[in-house]
């Protein structure tokens, strides 16, 4: 995979039904971190970097698609976590 850095804004959101709500909407890791209630330190931490691998179904991004997302350096509450996002849209 290809690692990268996610730049902002960072967002959380919850889906209930077909309803979509903003939690956080943040401008940096540190505020993101911030609004979870965390330390000083972990405000402190580099910016998250992650390693990304792609499973789509061919050339063209189809909903459905899956990318595999590995923290790799960064928060330390969170390094080596793996995030699967599922594309929602084509």
């Amino acid at each position: 995979g290809q690692t990268l850095i996610v730049s902002p804004p960072f967002r959380f959101n919850a889906r209930v039904g077909t309803r979509t709500f903003k939690i956080v909407e943040a401008d940096s890791d540190a505020s993101f971190r911030a609004v979870n209630a965390r330390t000083a330190e972990a405000q402190a931490a580099p910016r998250n970097r992650y390693v990304q691998t792609y499973l789509e179904g061919g050339e063209t991004p189809r909903a459905g698609d899956l990318r595999i997302s590995v923290i790799a350096e960064g928060d330390p509450v969170i390094v080596g976590s793996v995030f699967v996002h599922q594309r929602t849209r084509s």
